[in-house]
């Protein structure tokens, strides 16, 4: 049995939901239901009930519950001890991200890499995502995260790099609340109520990715056009103030939804599906920034291998001469009707789209 497989099972009793249990784990759903089957094998039952929403545990999930709690947090703090200890300095790995990416996804991120690879510190560079490839290719980071929506192109510099998905970032459509918690706005749009919708404006990728679902889906529009590009959080704030509806990333309006100042406008079909990539150029990386790029690749199952490895190279005080497998290039194409790569025991998909 893995450790990381308890780890899924506590964050799905955490959420209730695959779908964000996932979102946590920063792992697809896909993987993630692979990896609780995995559990459910090895115990030989089943551990939640599926049929039910949100999903519960059954009777020897119930059971495993208090087990899993009094094993993961003590171990992931004993080894965390133990490399805190041993490590001299913490090695420093730079990333260059979007701006949503650095308000939700990036400090997730970050304290999962401390716990399962050992003491990292990381530098964020925040650029808008359309220059994101560019600045990264110049060599302004180690790693990158971006964005990518399947019907939209890479921008430009994407084929000289690899990437790897790591995780869903929807687009939700909310507003501000009016009375009783009911949305201010509602989708699906009607003629003699036009939607009253905050755009991003067509000069972002984001914008264009929400411009084109509302194009296609919203039969009556009515705009606030008060900026031509204007950032993510300039948007939330104009929705918290019943100005309109905003598509905005999951990660950015979770604590919104929870405390009710945001609600959705719309059931989750509205939502823009996006994916986090994660990117990389195709020359060897500093020692840290491969362990990090193994453990996101190929899973956390060879964590601590990868870990030991640039621990040594570092102590030695040169660069580690192994790089990991990797998927496809970012801009590799893949025909729709081709046979997709076989996943193996990787847990993360890699983007081989144009």
């Amino acid at each position: 049995m893995e450790l990381y497989w308890l780890q899924d099972f506590l964050a799905l009793v955490r959420t209730g939901s695959f779908s964000r249990a996932a979102a946590e784990r920063h792992v697809t759903q896909s993987a993630l239901s692979r990896r609780i089957q995995a559990l459910e094998d090895w115990t030989g039952a089943a551990l939640f009930d599926r049929s039910s929403h949100p999903v519960s545990l059954t009777q020897p999930g119930q059971q495993l519950l208090p087990i899993a709690v009094a094993s993961v947090e003590p171990l992931l703090d004993f080894r965390a001890s133990i490399r805190t200890h041993s490590a001299a300095a913490a090695p420093t790995v730079s990333f260059m991200m979007p701006t949503a990416c650095s308000a939700g996804i990036f400090p997730a991120l970050l304290a999962r890499l401390n716990r399962e690879i050992g003491p990292i510190t990381g530098l964020g560079s925040v650029q808008r995502i359309d220059n994101v490839a560019e600045r990264y290719i110049g060599g302004e980071s180690d790693l990158a995260l971006s964005y990518r929506h399947p019907s939209l192109a890479r921008p430009a510099g994407f084929r000289t790099l690899e990437a790897i998905e790591i995780g869903d970032e929807p687009l939700i459509p909310v507003c501000a609340a009016q009375r009783k918690g009911h949305a201010g706005y509602a989708l699906p749009a009607r003629a003699e109520a036009p939607l009253a919708w905050l755009p991003y404006g067509r000069n972002s990728f984001i914008g264009r990715a929400v411009d084109d679902e509302v194009a296609r889906r919203v039969v009556a529009v009515r705009t606030h056009p008060l900026f031509e590009d204007p950032l993510i959080f300039v948007l939330k704030e104009l929705a918290l103030q019943g100005l309109g509806v905003a598509w905005l990333p999951r990660s950015t309006i979770e604590r919104n939804l929870g405390d009710g100042s945001l609600v959705r406008a719309g059931t989750p079909e509205w939502d823009i599906r996006l994916t986090v990539e994660l990117l990389r150029r195709r020359t060897a990386l500093s020692p840290a920034a491969e362990a990090v790029w193994a453990l996101l690749a190929s899973g956390t199952s060879g964590a601590s291998e990868v870990s030991g490895a640039w621990r040594a190279s570092a102590k030695q005080g040169t660069p580690s001469a192994t790089r990991p497998r990797t998927p496809a290039a970012a801009g590799d194409s893949m025909a729709p009707d081709a046979p997709k790569p076989a996943r193996g025991a990787s847990h993360r998909r890699a983007r081989a789209r144009g």
